[in-house]
């Protein structure tokens, strides 16, 4: 998971301007955000008894579902920083860095590079992630 350090931190509260790698990790930690949000549409539930096994020797054998985390006060201010700073890019450089950062997202390696430039119709990755970089220049010399 992706958290912002305090250089970044201090940064984003003052104004300041943001280096390229921060910039970079505002987005990756805003694609996190944005995945711990709740979907668009929720299913109400009025009473709802939490599932239990009904033996004691059944404990330990059945399938356990994960809880969905949710997204804290400060990074939703810190996705919505994001996306002001992404409408001010045109909009192949939003879409490569949106994609970019959605598919580095609760990942260790970074992103998929080879699915991405699949998708945008390229042969090498590196040709995407060059892009992507110029993309965050680009936006580093806006702000």
């Amino acid at each position: 998971m992706i958290s912002l350090d305090v250089k970044s931190e201090r940064a984003l509260r003052s104004q300041d301007k943001l280096a390229i790698d921060q910039l970079h990790d505002l987005f990756l930690e805003a694609a996190e955000t944005e995945r711990k949000l709740p979907g668009v549409i929720r299913k109400q539930k009025m009473v709802h008894w939490p599932e239990y096994v009904k033996e004691w020797s059944a404990y330990g054998y059945s399938s356990f579902e994960t809880p969905r985390l949710k997204a804290s006060p400060e990074q939703i201010t810190r996705l919505d920083k994001a996306i002001t700073m992404g409408l001010s890019m045109d909009e192949a450089d939003r879409r490569l860095i949106w994609a970019v950062a959605h598919s580095a997202a609760f990942r260790d390696r970074g992103a998929k590079w080879t699915k991405i430039a699949k998708i945008l119709g390229l042969n090498d990755p590196r040709i995407v992630k060059r892009r992507y970089q110029d993309a965050l220049v680009r936006l580093y010399y806006k702000l």
